[in-house]
Formats: structure tokens, C-alpha cells, sequence
């Protein structure tokens, strides 16, 4: 039954994130520490989502913009390098808390700032930016939120949007992955893992880019939404 939830919930997270341009990471790191250990659940989220974001990437590679990525990957790499060795030496049932807390802000954002902040498109905070995604995403795999904000800021076309976002997850999730098996945190039960939910995130994919512009999402969004302040009020206080 492992198995078939990990499957699931990687095809729900990949449909989100075809179809919005993010959400794969918040989704399953809501939903997949209640059925298999947390680091576990980092790890996979990583390797999973970099055959997604590598799918994505190259689909939309005519309209990356790789000129607005340079700030916000440096910033990642040292960011990022923290955030893994939280992880790693750091106390789980503490570090379940603290994503708990982290996914009910996550689902504020969603209902009602999501959008709505603006920021300028400069240096500080391209850095700025970079580095709290790249500390989100090497602590808990969720490192969205803070490149979507910039992104949005600093381009007017959806396309463009898309392509630089995804290009970037797809550069920083090598390199979280890298440090993932420097540190010991990817194991064989991880690969078994990472193979079913593949299958989730190929169906997911596909199904995610068809509708990309026909879906409202306002709605999924609130449901997503509604899970992960579900989840993270239940990691908030079992731990």
C-alpha cells in the first residue's frame, strides 16, 4: 500500500505542477512523510522531481531566460548546501514540526497572496530569492514559493514564466540531489520508491501540460491548499 500511495500522491503533485508551473514539491512533502520517514521523503521528492522538471525544461527550453536565473542559483548553491545539512543532522521528529508550521504558511500563501506580491527585478533580490528556495529546498524539498514570487515580478509572459522557472528547478534539483548522496540519504528503499512514483509523475505530466491552458486553477489551488494546512496542522503536533 506504500507503494500505491507514493504513486498517488506523485501524480497528483505532478499534475499541479504541469499545469501551474509549481506545487509538485509542497503537494508530496504534505502527504508523504505520513507514510514513509522523512528524510526518505526529501530524498525522493528530489530525485522525482528532477525527471519532471528535466521533462518540463525541455519542452518549454525556446523560452527560458537563463539570464534571470545566474543571481538566484548562486545564492541557491550555498543556501541549499545549509539546508541539506539541517536535514541530515538535525532532529526528525523537530524537523516534521518545522514543515508542519512551514506547510500551513504555504497554504496561507496559496489562498490569498498567491499572485499578488510584486518585486523588483535586481540584483538583492534575485539573491534574496535564491537563497530562501535554495534553504527550503534543501531542508525540506519545498523550495517554490520564493522563486515563483521573483519570476512573476520579472517576466510578463506566462511561457517565459514557465520555462525559466522549471529550468531552474531543474539546475538546483542536481545539485540538492549531488548533496543527497554526498551525505548518505539516498538508499536502495529510495530508489524502490522513486521507480513507482515515476510512473505517477509520467501520467501526472502529461496530463498537467494538456490542460495548462484550458484549467482554472483557482480551485485546485484552494484544495491543494486545503491538504497541506490539513497535513502540516497533523506534522505540527504529532511530529
Amino acid at each position: 500500500m506504500e507503494y500505491l500511495y507514493v504513486t498517488l500522491i506523485a501524480l497528483g503533485g505532478s499534475f499541479i505542477q504541469a499545469s501551474s508551473g509549481f506545487g509538485y514539491a509542497a503537494f508530496c512533502m504534505a502527504l508523504w512523510p505520513l507514510v514513509i520517514p522523512f528524510r526518505q521523503a526529501v530524498a525522493l521528492e528530489v530525485i522525482t522531481a528532477l525527471f519532471m522538471v528535466a521533462y518540463l525544461t525541455f519542452k518549454l527550453r525556446k523560452h527560458i531566460n537563463f539570464r534571470l536565473m545566474l543571481y538566484p542559483l548562486l545564492s541557491t548553491v550555498v543556501f541549499s548546501t545549509l539546508g541539506v545539512f539541517t536535514l541530515m543532522t538535525g532532529a526528525e521528529t523537530f524537523l516534521r514540526r518545522i514543515l508542519g508550521g512551514a506547510l500551513i504558511l504555504l497554504s496561507v500563501y496559496f489562498i490569498f497572496i498567491n499572485g499578488r506580491i510584486r518585486v523588483k527585478p535586481n540584483r538583492f533580490n534575485g539573491l534574496l530569492a535564491g537563497g530562501l528556495s535554495g534553504l527550503l529546498g534543501g531542508l525540506f524539498a519545498i523550495g517554490g514559493p520564493p522563486i515563483v514570487i521573483y519570476l512573476m515580478s520579472v517576466t510578463d509572459d506566462k511561457m517565459e514564466y514557465n520555462a525559466t522557472l522549471q529550468c531552474y528547478f531543474f539546475i538546483s534539483s542536481l545539485y540538492i540531489l549531488f548533496l543527497h548522496l554526498v551525505m548518505g540519504n539516498v538508499t536502495g528503499a529510495t530508489v524502490g520508491y522513486g521507480g513507482v512514483a515515476l510512473l505517477g509523475v509520467l501520467v501526472g505530466t502529461a496530463a498537467g501540460l494538456y490542460l495548462f491552458q484550458k484549467l482554472p486553477m483557482q480551485t485546485i489551488r484552494k484544495m491543494v491548499s486545503g491538504f497541506m494546512a490539513a497535513a502540516g496542522l497533523y506534522l505540527a503536533i504529532n511530529g
